[in-house]
């Protein structure tokens, strides 16, 4: 009895695990959403900024404004990353399932 009751413990696990991970990849190839959360930190980040006197030569501000700019293009390259790995990951599986049907024969 205790078995049972263990084993579908793991398995509920295992599928909350595939659904939060499909959550996941949800988010990461959502490039709006992305683009709404990079603005928020560009903001953030920018309040910060301005509101300390951070800034004392002229690369700072250079540097600043290079910062915002890698945040939004991790934020418009990563669907297209992930979308890549995804295809990565179907062609290893498929992949896998020939080689252990070569291995049957």
């Amino acid at each position: 009895m205790k078995i049972n009751w263990l084993t579908s413990t793991l398995v509920g696990k295992k599928q909350a695990g595939v659904i939060n991970m499909k959550k996941i990849i949800n988010f990461l190839l959502n490039k709006k959403l992305l683009f709404k959360v990079a603005s928020i930190l560009a903001f953030f980040f920018a309040l910060a900024f301005f509101s300390i006197p951070l800034a004392v030569y002229w690369d700072d501000y250079f540097w600043f404004a290079y910062s915002i700019a890698v945040i939004f293009t991790v934020a418009n390259y990563t669907p297209t990353l992930v979308s890549y790995l995804i295809d990565i990951h179907q062609n290893n599986l498929e992949d896998i399932k020939e080689q252990e049907l070569e291995k049957v024969k």
